[in-house]
Formats: C-alpha cells, sequence, structure tokens
C-alpha cells in the first residue's frame, strides 16, 4: 500500500492559515469590517473533528449558540470542552426555527451535507457547509436552485481558497505569467485500505439509523462511522471528493470558467479497488470500499489537461497542485509556493487587484472571517456554491469512471453525462424514505 497522507493537520492548517491572513491583512481594510455588536449566532451541526477545530478558532464575530449531533456523547464532549452554554438537540431541525440562529455550520458526514444546507437555506439562514458540498451531481443542481430561490449566503468549507500561498499561484496562472496551461496535476494521496469488519451492536446514544440518513440501511460495524466514513461509496467518495475538493478545486479556480465550457473526457488511467467492484458497485460490505490507486486525466474543453492522482512522485511531489505552463511551472500545497515565476514576484510583483478580485476586493483573511464578511457586505463569498459545484462535479465524473474502469463524458455545462445510460444510473441516488431533499 502507498503512504497515506494525513490531514496535513487541519487543525494546524486552520492555525496557520489564520496566521498568515492576519499579518497579510491591511489594518485600513479590517477597520471597515462589521463590529462587535453584529456577532452571527451560530448552530453546529455535527461535533466531530472538524467543528472542533473551527471552535478552536472561530472568530469573535461568530457565537455559537446552539448544537446538533446525533451522537449524544460527542454532543456533550463538545460542549463541555469549550464550555458552551448552547441549546442542544439530536435534530437540527428543531433549532433552525430559532431567530437567535443566523447561520449554519454545516460539519456533519458528506451524505448529510446538502439536506441540512438546503433546509437552513429554506429556513432563512446563511450557511458555511463543509466540503465536499454534495454527494451526486444532482445534488449540486438541489443546492445552486436553493441559493437561488433563497438568497442566502454559503460559503463551502475549502479554506484552501483563503489561504494567501494559494491566492498567489491562482493569481500567477491567471495573470499569465507561465503562458497557456498545459495541464494541472492534483496529488491527493492515496486512500486507506481495510477489512474485513465486523457487525456490532449500535453504542448507546448514538442514533444510527438517522446517522446513515439518506444511505442504505446497513448492520452497525464502528469503521463506518465518524471519522472513517470517507472510505465507503455509500457516504462520500473517497480521496477524490475529500482531498480532490481541495485541490481540483484549486486547478480549475485558476483556470477560470471557460475551462469547463464543455465537454470533459474523463478517462481512468489506473485504479485500485479494495473490495473489487462489480458493475461499479462494492462486491460486499464489510470492507472500506472507495479507491486506494489511482490517476485519471480529464481533458478539458479548452485543450488542457487536468490529471488527478494518488501521489506523483515522477514529478517530484506526493501532495499539492502542479500547473504547467508554456513557460514554466508552478507548484503550491499548504506549505509552499514555488516556481520561476514565483521567485520573480520580487521583481515583477502582482497587481494588487490580482488576488484582490478573488476575495471579491476584500482582505485576506481566515476562511470562516471570510464568511463573516460575505454575510455582511453582499459580495459573493470566496468559495460559493456555484464554482465549488462546477469544480467538485469533476470529481464526481471521475469517481464514476474509475468505479466502472472505462472513459466516460461529461458534459461540465449541462451537468450531465453524455452517454445517457451512465447519466440516469450515476448522476444522482434514490435516499430512503424521509431523507429526501424535499422539492
Amino acid at each position: 500500500m502507498k503512504a497515506q497522507l494525513t490531514d496535513l493537520s487541519r487543525r494546524g492548517f486552520l492555525k496557520q492559515s489564520a496566521a498568515l491572513a492576519g499579518a497579510a491583512a491591511a489594518p485600513s481594510a479590517l477597520a471597515a469590517a462589521p463590529g462587535a455588536n453584529d456577532r452571527i449566532g451560530i448552530l453546529v451541526v455535527g461535533c466531530g473533528g472538524i467543528a472542533r477545530a473551527h471552535a478552536e478558532w472561530m472568530p469573535k464575530s461568530l457565537q455559537i449558540r446552539a448544537l446538533c449531533d446525533v451522537d449524544s456523547h460527542r454532543l456533550r464532549s463538545f460542549q463541555a470542552e469549550f464550555a458552551l452554554h448552547a441549546l442542544v438537540s439530536s435534530d437540527y431541525r428543531e433549532l433552525l426555527p430559532r431567530p437567535d440562529i443566523d447561520a449554519v455550520l454545516v460539519c456533519t458526514p458528506d451524505h448529510w451535507h446538502a439536506k441540512v444546507a438546503v433546509d437552513a437555506m429554506r429556513a432563512g439562514k446563511s450557511v458555511y457547509c463543509e466540503k465536499p458540498l454534495t454527494l451526486t451531481i444532482a445534488e449540486g443542481d438541489q443546492l445552486r436552485d436553493s441559493v437561488q430561490a433563497t438568497g442566502s449566503v454559503v460559503q463551502v468549507g475549502t479554506q484552501q481558497r483563503s489561504d494567501p500561498n494559494f491566492q498567489t499561484a491562482v493569481a500567477l496562472v491567471r495573470e499569465g505569467r507561465i503562458g497557456a496551461i498545459r495541464r494541472v496535476t492534483c496529488a491527493i494521496g492515496s486512500g486507506p485500505v481495510g477489512g474485513p469488519f465486523g457487525a456490532a451492536r449500535v453504542p448507546d446514544g448514538l442514533d444510527w439509523e438517522r446517522w446513515l440518513g439518506q444511505a442504505p440501511e446497513v448492520e452497525y460495524r464502528p469503521e463506518r462511522c465518524h471519522g472513517n466514513f470517507r472510505w465507503w461509496y455509500e457516504y462520500a467518495g473517497g480521496k477524490l471528493t475529500d482531498w480532490g475538493a481541495h485541490h481540483v478545486d484549486i486547478g480549475l479556480w485558476a483556470l477560470g470558467e471557460e475551462a469547463l465550457n464543455g465537454t470533459v473526457q474523463v478517462e481512468p488511467l489506473s485504479v485500485v479497488h479494495t473490495p473489487p467492484l462489480v458493475d461499479g458497485m462494492p462486491a460486499n460490505d464489510d470492507c472500506f470500499n472507495t479507491a486506494s490507486e489511482f490517476h485519471i486525466r480529464c481533458r478539458l474543453p479548452s485543450g488542457a489537461e487536468l490529471d488527478i492522482r494518488d501521489n506523483a512522485p515522477d514529478l517530484g511531489f506526493d501532495n499539492g497542485v502542479m500547473f504547467e505552463g508554456e513557460r514554466g511551472r508552478v507548484f503550491v500545497n499548504r506549505g509552499k509556493v514555488t516556481g520561476a515565476a514565483v521567485e520573480e514576484l520580487e521583481r515583477d510583483p502582482l497587481p494588487e487587484e490580482a488576488t484582490a478580485a478573488l476575495r471579491h476586493g476584500r482582505p485576506v483573511q481566515p476562511h470562516l472571517e471570510a464568511f463573516y464578511q460575505a454575510c455582511h457586505d453582499g459580495k459573493p463569498p470566496v468559495s460559493d456554491v456555484a464554482s465549488h459545484v462546477r469544480h467538485l462535479n469533476i470529481c464526481h465524473a471521475a469517481n464514476v469512471a474509475i468505479r466502472l474502469h472505462k472513459p466516460v463524458e461529461f458534459d461540465a455545462l449541462t451537468s450531465r453525462f453524455v452517454d445517457r445510460s451512465i447519466d440516469t444510473r450515476w448522476r444522482s441516488r434514490d435516499p430512503r424514505p424521509g431523507y429526501a431533499i424535499d422539492a
């Protein structure tokens, strides 16, 4: 098995990004921020690791006033850890009508993201939703429709968009500093292999039926739940939608909307699944079933290629985004941004508006603070639903290609597979009764 990437310390990245953003933000810009009396009341849905990281580094402009989790132990532990005098419930719908709740922080497993976000929007709340925003391509349409219908502010938790290193790399590409882009390589790490796992009694305090939500009803196995949900197609998309939602997002953000102005050819060059798949479906239900190794090549309408790989040792890196242009290369990850074009910035700096445009004119700031600003200033969030869904759909299409082990064509403009039989089967899933997003 290939070496696995950790989450590169998500808490550490949030801390590092906050420090970098704070150092880069101009005092004059920050002086225009809303005051302390404009604090946003937050409902946190899902009290696991990422929610704890957010609570640890939450700006004073946000205040947690309510908590929800279907695991009562996590709920109480979260409340105690941060000494919160907050309302608690195992059902977020009980808390949505409260007038002191202005926004919802969605930190659930992936298969709950879209429904909680749509319900929150329809309740008149702003939403900060962890990535990936969707489990299926069809959910992306529902979210875009809900944003348009409600006018809610929705920011996706792709924190890399608020990081100065990634903004610099994106601006360099958009400014043409390395010429026309020929290829973007996103190395997102190999997935874990595990199992078979035995069934067990549902722990006291966990509502397993509700945790499953829209997913099929199965026996409880501890390795399906909480942090390991990412490695099961029933609840997530493996590395393709875990780290792909970060790095593929950056790669396509740099190329701009025109990069997906048509049909994308998605070709699986190699893939390893454990257990084996039969017609795209896992052969049994007691093992991690998302891809552990993979290399997918996407040929974009612009003529550029997007490679999504577990690791890229032939290119000299294991995690990050490499832009290859006619006149050079730029590499970026959570620790650095490198390349001749980066070195030349000391002599020929980017225009200030090149990176400011990525933030819609806001100062460099931590991602949650950017959400707070978006709730007040009427400008789009730095990571909006439309662009995130457009980029994430390529990750979903890549997962379909590796599950079927054959090339697929995906129309990025209509969010449809060209082959209607593939589109009918793989664009959406039938949720269990009671867990669909209401029409």
